[in-house]
């Protein structure tokens, strides 16, 4: 049986999390028109492309596959366990582990969107080939007869795949930031149930708001179900202030952030939850193009 190759950029383990009781959840996607479209979905059905990882250059030596089959799969199987502490609040101490799977699922969601992907993809090969410069002095130093008088021709003589496994290595360096990962390791987390809300909260394919994470009051928000927001912040301050704002007023702001960060989708639980903030803000503010600023370099 051959590896999976649709590739999901929402998670199926977080985006079960707004199931109904059949095991559905509403997709809503804008078309031609600006029309917002509705469907019934599983988690599974939506939030993927095929081959959206997949470096067929790297079938010969088994790597097409190495970012969804090795190394998403460690990033979704430890947000998962990390989920479910969430949901089922495990007082036990986090590990150091535990903390960093966490922190590293969240960054995920920004990188494997297939509109960061495809930037990461056009962006990597340049940025590395600008490298060859200072490469190229000391490669003349040291070439020997016969040896191609470029060093980018020296390498790939003798890999002709290092500039896709270059590629992969950089995609996983960019979730895998340390002075971020870090950062939000060291943040206070929190929880919040919001069962007083006249909404639920509803989610997209860009779901985790991050607000000035390196001042006092910087914080990150993300829904991790219809009535469930995980916070982490620099300050208590926050938190004290999210717990005195009323339930519905959050609910209200929260899906405005994550509605309108939407790329692609957005998902609610019911038919008609939050549809008329959905046909209003939809990709309303989404992050300009391009997504990482070395892409315009």
């Amino acid at each position: 049986m051959g590896l999976p190759r649709d590739h999901h950029f929402i998670p199926v383990f977080y985006l079960r999390q707004w199931h109904d009781e059949v095991g559905q959840l509403y997709e809503h996607k804008k078309v031609y028109g600006d029309r917002i479209v509705q469907k019934p979905v599983s988690a599974i059905a939506t939030g993927f492309q095929r081959d959206l990882y997949a470096f067929p250059e790297l079938g010969s030596e088994g790597f097409d596959q190495h970012l969804e089959s090795k190394f998403f799969q460690i990033v979704d199987d430890e947000g998962a366990k990390a989920l479910h502490r969430f949901l089922m609040r495990d007082p036990s101490p986090w590990t150091a582990e535990a903390r960093s799977g966490w922190s590293r699922f969240i960054l995920s969601l920004r990188v494997r969107h297939p509109d960061a992907m495809e930037e990461l993809r056009r962006a990597i090969p340049r940025l590395w080939g600008r490298s060859y410069a200072p490469s190229q002095a000391e490669y003349e130093k040291l070439r020997k007869p016969g040896d191609p008088e470029k060093f980018e021709a020296f390498l790939a003589r003798r890999d002709p795949n290092i500039v896709h496994k270059i590629t992969v290595n950089m995609i996983m360096r960019a979730i895998e930031v340390v002075e971020v990962g870090t950062h939000i390791n060291g943040m206070k987390w929190k929880v919040f149930d919001l069962p007083k809300a006249r909404h639920e909260f509803l989610t997209s394919d860009r779901p985790a708001h991050y607000w000035r994470i390196k001042d006092r009051d910087g914080f990150i928000s993300l829904p991790i179900g219809p009535r469930k927001l995980f916070i982490a912040a620099n300050s208590n301050h926050v938190f004290q202030g999210l717990m005195s704002t009323d339930q519905t007023r959050v609910v209200a702001e929260v899906n405005k952030k994550v509605v309108s960060q939407a790329r692609r989708f957005a998902y609610t639980r019911s038919r008609s939850e939050n549809q008329p903030l959905i046909e209003r803000f939809f990709g309303a503010a989404q992050e300009p193009r391009p997504l990482f600023p070395f892409e315009d370099v």
